[in-house]
């Protein structure tokens, strides 16, 4: 299946739910491995977070907040930037949560015309803060018959993908 069929199928699948306008988590039952047991929370609490859509076109910037819901155990969090154009990956990164952790982020458009992302947070992730704020988004996995300014342009919309890894219990 080409990717762009897939990046449509995603947007129409979160558009008909009637959830265009923000993100929507969805939670596992009981050790789910089948995509049939995954269900829409209400509360929006859960495993999965699907953003979908951020842009940094012309002056605009997406702001993100998660919230670690869960005041006993800490997270491990996911997080991945996919391409509106074909669902490429054009960042990702893990962030570490402390139980009742919030940690915040934006995207905006980098002096290069590419989207960067911008944390002043000090939620422990990997790679650190200041790397994340120092890293442009990957163009590398982009079309490649795309000008410099394509690539750049298809880096600045898009939608996001947030998966919680693991709890990280309490060690005391």
């Amino acid at each position: 299946m080409k990717k762009s069929v897939l990046a449509l199928s995603i947007t129409a699948a979160v558009a008909g739910l009637g959830f265009a306008g923000g993100a929507q988590a969805m939670v596992t039952v009981g050790g789910a491995t089948a995509l049939s047991d995954l269900y829409l929370n209400g509360d929006g609490v859960g495993h999965i977070l699907m953003v979908p859509y951020f842009t940094a076109q012309a002056d605009n910037s997406t702001l993100i907040n998660l919230v670690n819901t869960d005041t006993i155990n800490g997270k491990a969090v996911k997080v991945r930037f996919r391409g509106a154009g074909n669902s490429d990956d054009i960042y990702d990164f893990q962030v570490f949560m402390s139980p009742g952790d919030v940690w915040s982020a934006a995207i905006s458009k980098g002096a290069d015309g590419v989207a960067k992302f911008t944390t002043t947070d000090a939620t422990c992730s990997k790679p650190s803060a200041s790397v994340l704020n120092a890293t442009s988004f990957v163009t590398a996995r982009l079309d490649p018959s795309l000008t410099a300014d394509g690539k750049a342009n298809a880096t600045r919309e898009g939608y996001v993908e947030i998966f919680n890894m693991g709890d990280i219990p309490r060690s005391d």
